[in-house]
């Protein structure tokens, strides 16, 4: 009878230790000022980001929050916040100041709250991000309500030239934020490579910079557990992904007839108007130019959004050309690191049974040609680079590699790593955080045929219509080498017309090959080889029986 006492208190000490506590948070954003009467009314909260709910006061001055509960020791939950100075006139220094309200002094002792950045300066029409980040620290007995203010302190300083405004960009993905599930763990790279586990604060990510998120997988077992702060090693990662947010575009070329014309005197590459949306907002469904379309990758899963892999996809254990080509579905041999040679000479069923298998609760698949095309307009807007991107033109096929111009064909020599300042040229950031080989490396087949035409693939229709039909898509029965119109809003070929021929079909943008799928051919290929020089892109299509070639590849994709 003692033994079983013992036993029930134990398990009553233990709820007790995790019982709950409830923060609400108001932000009061009390502006302070010596004069200028317009000045108060310019420098507001624009935007947040929570876990929990925040609603923004109608003056921009206040942040009613209500945070998730946190019940377990060191738990945390956060609010981010965008401020914003709208005055021409004046510069403004900003201090933000936060603490508990009398009335909840209890827990003073059991809660930390702070806030990065404390202090900061926003110049005329510039905005700032930062976040609250509060953290239970100790150990209660019963559920507790405390509420807490966040003063913001602004003093104007007068501009010798006055302030321009310009188009707002916030680092906000209204909802298509990144997902970190299963095996993913959330990372940062530094200019030089280094790997960090990030602690998915405010600056794990800005797109309005540039900075895409990135997540790896470890490898089954890693040297080391590691926490957040710590820096990962190469060899303990596996994988390496980054996440493409859901997004509407606005439509600019949907009338391409099939056919080619004369090239044009100049590239009428354009940057391509994206907004962010989650699956909770009403799909777009536009038709014509200049109406909004939601992106049909993301649709098709109903998702916020694709982690791409980083690199093309190489063959775990191979130390040379010869060796990294194999013909196999084995999904233990998937990697997707940088400098490795890519996995080449297999067939589309091979990859994409391989990649299919790779990590089924994440959804992992061969990248479709919508999501190819997902990717290269994402890059394409004020988001990602907004112009080409360097070719891989090393000629042993190792990924994230960069040539000394655009255009250079295959080399061993002429080329650079992914971590060096002529390496983030060959990313879709122009950055280390983007995506790279889309231009060169091996060209990477994808996820999309004719339909009835099954090819070399070693898919059967069966297969592909029945248990596969949402991971490939398909495209009309009759297409042919430029039969344009047959594209897939999306997907990065019909619309990047006019087309000309010049030895082969290229596009008007950036002088890309662009010869679509056709009866002998059905399957599609991207982004061309190492020595294709100007044809090769991330406006390349191109296309292949299916079969197993020395020069194709292909591209993991999981679902978020």
């Amino acid at each position: 009878m003692r033994k079983k006492s013992l036993i029930i208190l134990s398990i009553l000490l233990l709820v007790v230790g995790f019982a709950s506590v409830a923060t609400n948070l108001i932000m009061n954003a009390s502006l302070k000022v010596g004069y200028n009467n317009t000045f108060e009314s310019d420098v507001v909260f624009i935007k947040t980001n929570t876990e929990g709910t925040a609603q923004i006061s109608e003056d921009g001055k206040k942040i009613t929050y209500d945070a998730k509960k946190i019940s377990a020791m060191n738990e945390e939950t956060n609010l981010t916040f965008w401020v914003k100075n709208k005055n021409t006139q004046y510069d403004a220094d900003v201090t933000i100041n936060c603490g508990l309200n009398e009335a909840s002094s209890t827990l003073n002792d059991l809660v930390n709250i702070s806030v990065s950045p404390s202090s900061f300066t926003l110049v005329s029409n510039e905005f700032k991000t930062g976040e609250v980040k509060i953290t239970l620290n100790g150990v209660v007995t019963e559920e507790t309500t405390g509420t807490f203010t966040c003063e913001l302190v602004a003093t104007p300083s007068e501009r010798e030239v006055p302030g321009v405004i310009t188009d707002t960009c916030i680092n906000d993905l209204n909802g298509a934020d990144p997902v970190i599930s299963g095996d993913l763990v959330p990372v940062e790279l530094a200019d030089n490579g280094n790997v960090t586990y990030s602690d998915q604060g405010y600056d794990w990510y800005n797109y309005c910079e540039q900075k895409w998120a990135n997540a790896v997988i470890l490898v089954d077992s890693p040297s080391k557990t590691y926490n957040v702060g710590d820096t990962i090693q190469e060899s303990d990662i596996e994988s390496y992904f980054v996440w493409i947010p859901r997004y509407r575009y606005k439509l600019f070329h949907i009338n391409q007839a099939d056919g080619y014309e004369n090239k044009l005197s100049e590239s009428i590459a354009q940057e391509i108007e994206i907004e962010f949306e989650s699956k909770d907002t009403p799909v777009s469904n536009g038709t014509q130019d200049g109406e909004w379309l939601t992106h049909s990758t993301f649709t098709n899963f109903d998702v916020n959004g694709l982690w791409v892999g980083k690199f093309e996809t190489g063959y775990k254990g191979s130390t040379s050309v010869a060796t990294a080509q194999v013909s196999s579905s084995d999904p233990t041999k998937i990697q997707v690191k940088p400098n490795v040679n890519s996995w080449r000479n297999n067939s589309i069923g091979n990859f994409f049974k391989a990649m299919y298998n790779y990590n089924r609760e994440l959804d992992s698949h061969m990248m479709k040609n919508t999501e190819w095309g997902a990717v290269a307009y994402l890059s394409h807007s004020r988001y990602g680079i907004n112009t080409e991107v360097r070719i891989n033109n090393h000629s042993s096929y190792l990924t994230g590699y960069a040539a000394n111009t655009k255009d250079a064909s295959g080399s061993t020599t002429a080329n650079h790593p992914y971590n060096t300042e002529t390496g983030y040229l060959a990313s879709t950031t122009g950055n280390i955080t983007g995506v790279y080989d889309m231009s060169g490396g091996s060209w990477e087949y994808v996820a999309g045929y004719i339909d009835g035409k099954a090819g070399s693939s070693g898919l059967t229709l069966t297969e592909i219509r029945e248990t596969y039909t949402k991971y490939i898509d398909v495209y009309a029965s009759d297409s042919s080498t430029t039969t344009y119109s047959r594209r897939i809003l999306g997907d990065a070929t019909g619309e990047m017309g006019p087309f000309y021929l010049s030895g082969n079909y290229r596009n008007n943008w950036y002088d890309d090959y662009s010869l679509f799928v056709e009866s002998s051919n059905p399957w599609f290929g991207r982004g061309g080889v190492c020595g294709d020089g100007s044809g090769a892109g991330r406006f390349y299509f191109h296309r292949g029986t299916g079969g197993g070639n020395s020069n194709n590849s292909a591209r993991l994709v999981l679902l978020g």
